[in-house]
């Protein structure tokens, strides 16, 4: 396992050289202004460096644990993220040495992906199986839970409480996209539904009270609730700029969950 670890390596300085290709073909851009430049420049970097962490993440440990394991895959899907960020900004320019620039890092970057991918999924997982089908969890009067139907890990909490930039009491839902703060008037509506257990009413009080999306985490062709790893979320980008993300649950099906 650290053997496959260190190899690594050689995919990080294949992206270093990517980096590098990238910064100086945006430099050469003389349409493109100082203040953007830098902006793009930096996300390159974020790109590159949330890979680099993701493999700092395995090598720097003595013994590789879930801790280890769960960090590396936070910062590989930040790096991929970024990526498609960059991808949408070299896309403006309708160039061949853009295009050609692209190609090689979608291939770059996806041999590294899958280095990454071979370790985790042949580490062993020291944690219980995860057996039960309860979807809805309740820790308390004023808190509930959704556990990924894969793993067993929370994907989604609603919880009374106060969000990040709430002044009273609202009910805070947080999800594997976003998070955001609802009426507290709401909660004993959505309490009532969880208490049932019922997913889709779920989906469907946040389709009509939050957003159309709904409930970010659920697979509707499915009726399950998948973390943000299971449900392999992607960003979109247009322009650089953040157009939406999309799920793509085990089974293959596929929806918009944030826009």
């Amino acid at each position: 396992m650290k053997e496959k670890v260190w190899n690594i390596r050689i995919f990080i300085q294949k992206l270093e050289d990517l980096k590098d290709d990238i910064i100086n073909h945006l430099n050469s851009l003389k349409d493109l202004d100082d203040s953007t430049k830098r902006l793009w420049i930096a996300d390159v970097k974020e790109f590159y460096y949330n890979t680099v962490s993701a493999w700092e993440s395995l090598i720097n440990s003595e013994k590789i644990e879930n801790k280890n394991i769960n960090d590396s895959k936070t910062f590989l899907y930040i790096a991929r993220n970024c990526l498609s960020k960059i991808i949408s900004e070299l896309n403006i320019f309708k160039s061949e040495r853009s295009s050609k620039i692209i190609n090689k890092a979608e291939q770059t970057f996806k041999e590294c992906w899958d280095a990454f991918w071979e370790i985790f999924n042949n580490f062993p997982i020291n944690r219980e199986i995860f057996l039960s089908t309860k979807s809805v969890v309740k820790i308390s009067d004023y808190d509930y839970q959704l556990l990924c139907s894969v793993c067993g890990n929370v994907a989604v909490e609603f919880r009374i409480g106060y969000g990040r930039f709430d002044k009273k009491e609202s009910l805070v839902f947080r999800g594997i996209t976003h998070e955001t703060s609802l009426d507290l008037n709401l909660a004993k509506i959505l309490f009532r539904v969880l208490q049932e257990e019922n997913l889709l009413e779920v989906h469907n009080f946040l389709k009509k009270y939050h957003t159309y999306e709904g409930l970010d985490a659920y697979c509707p062709e499915c009726n399950k609730i998948y973390c943000w790893e299971h449900y392999n979320v992607r960003e979109e980008y247009d322009d650089g700029f953040y157009d939406f993300s999309y799920g793509e649950c085990p089974e293959g099906h596929k929806r918009m969950i944030d826009d």
